[in-house]
């Protein structure tokens, strides 16, 4: 298997969290790409050129992180990310999907000339970032499945990329539970 990915995608890190949970890590080739670059072996692949992409012999090729994480939730024998209440899980990991895509659009958007940029899409996706994270409830300790790690990925990309957004008071129990979820190996493994 190949991987796609950008170290500092999170994307890419939730299905790097979930490989090294599952004990997967070194049954694929990691490839660091550029996404934003075209990179010929990625697009060789992957007509969209979007990072994670994971590349198998047996089942073709897979995009889109979540779809990756349950493709290796249910190849390796490690105990299941997604169970018993699959629903649920899933339930939880839109909800950090949702906070990501959020994220990365505010990010992008704010890479463009002040001048090109649409200030009420920026405003959109910060409003729904402090509007999500006071209903999300504070994970109890012991439990990293993948609702959880989605969610300790998307919080951990809003202290890289958008430092000035003071999540942790929006949802006070978050902060100590992100300290305490990013001294699992995975998280430390995979940290930018």
């Amino acid at each position: 298997m190949k991987l796609f990915f950008s170290p500092t995608s999170p994307y890419a890190r939730k299905v790097l969290v979930v490989a090294h949970e599952k004990g997967l890590v070194d049954a694929f080739e990691l490839v660091e790409v550029n996404p934003w670059k075209d990179p010929e072996d990625l697009l060789a692949v992957s007509p969209f050129c979007k990072v994670p992409t994971l590349a198998t012999k047996e089942d073709g090729v897979i995009t889109e992180s979540t779809t990756i994480c349950e493709y290796l939730d249910n190849i390796s024998a490690a105990p299941s990310l997604v169970q018993p209440n699959r629903l649920e899980v899933l339930t939880r990991a839109g909800i950090a999907q949702g906070l990501k895509d959020a994220t990365v659009a505010s990010v992008l958007e704010g890479r463009r000339p002040v001048e090109f940029q649409w200030h009420s899409w920026l405003e959109r996706q910060r409003n729904a970032i402090t509007r999500a994270l006071p209903r999300v409830p504070t994970p109890p300790s012991g439990r990293f499945d993948l609702g959880d790690i989605g969610l300790a990925c998307a919080l951990a990309y809003l202290d890289l990329r958008l430092k000035e957004l003071d999540w942790r008071s929006l949802q006070p129990g978050l902060g100590p539970w992100l300290e305490e979820v990013s001294t699992r190996p995975s998280m430390l493994a995979t940290k930018v």
